[in-house]
């Protein structure tokens, strides 16, 4: 059964920054510094970036190098607001409407969200056993990474978010709301000399 929550802390007012993408278009950074989304130690690639990823601002990371399975981890503390972990299909290729991916959503106190998908089934509810209304640590244990969903190969889909407060996400999981990525911002993480990751770049996961 797909699960999800619409309750969320009142939002501090969003950052004036903005950085200029390839696009010609402006994205507004997170509020928050993040940590990336992977136990320590982890070295992960980013397929797309805020900017490459269709459609815009959403990241892909895949990692290439760790103990495995790999495992994902709050990139903040927050709370969780919604989780889906009980597909196992890998549907590559398909309409985003006929997705079915598991994911995690995660509420933070300066109102943004962030997103997890395509983790491995039970991953959340089993092995990390969680459930919705929990409270997570940054570096948590969430789940594992997987290609459950629409997914070419194993990776976390991961976005930073301020949704619609009255109703966050559909029931796949989606923002609503959201046309051109308007409830998206640019993630801004800790550890790294620009503070953005890009397409084709190579990381290390540490804690802030």
């Amino acid at each position: 059964m797909i699960k999800w929550t619409c309750i969320i802390i009142s939002c501090c007012a969003l950052g004036s920054a903005s950085v200029a993408e390839q696009t010609g278009v402006e994205a507004l950074r997170s509020q928050g510094i993040y940590r990336l989304p992977y136990e320590d130690g982890t070295v992960v690639k980013v397929f797309d970036d805020f900017t490459s990823h269709r459609p815009r601002g959403r990241i892909d990371f895949f990692a290439i190098e760790g103990s495995q399975p790999y495992r994902v981890v709050a990139a903040a503390a927050g709370r969780v607001t919604a989780i889906q972990d009980s597909f196992h299909e890998q549907q590559s290729g398909r309409a985003a409407a006929e997705c079915r991916n598991n994911y995690v959503w995660i509420e933070h106190a300066n109102g943004e969200w962030t997103n997890y998908s395509h983790l491995a089934r039970g991953s959340v509810s089993e092995l990390a056993k969680l459930k919705i209304g929990d409270f997570v640590a940054a570096g948590a244990f969430i789940g594992n990474e997987a290609a459950v969903g629409c997914a070419m190969l194993d990776h976390v889909h991961f976005e930073v978010a301020v949704p619609d407060r009255r109703a966050p996400i559909d029931s796949g999981g989606f923002l609503l709301d959201n046309e051109g990525g308007k409830r998206e911002r640019n993630p801004q993480f800790c550890n790294l000399p620009t503070g953005a990751v890009v397409k084709d770049g190579t990381y290390r996961a540490a804690a802030c």
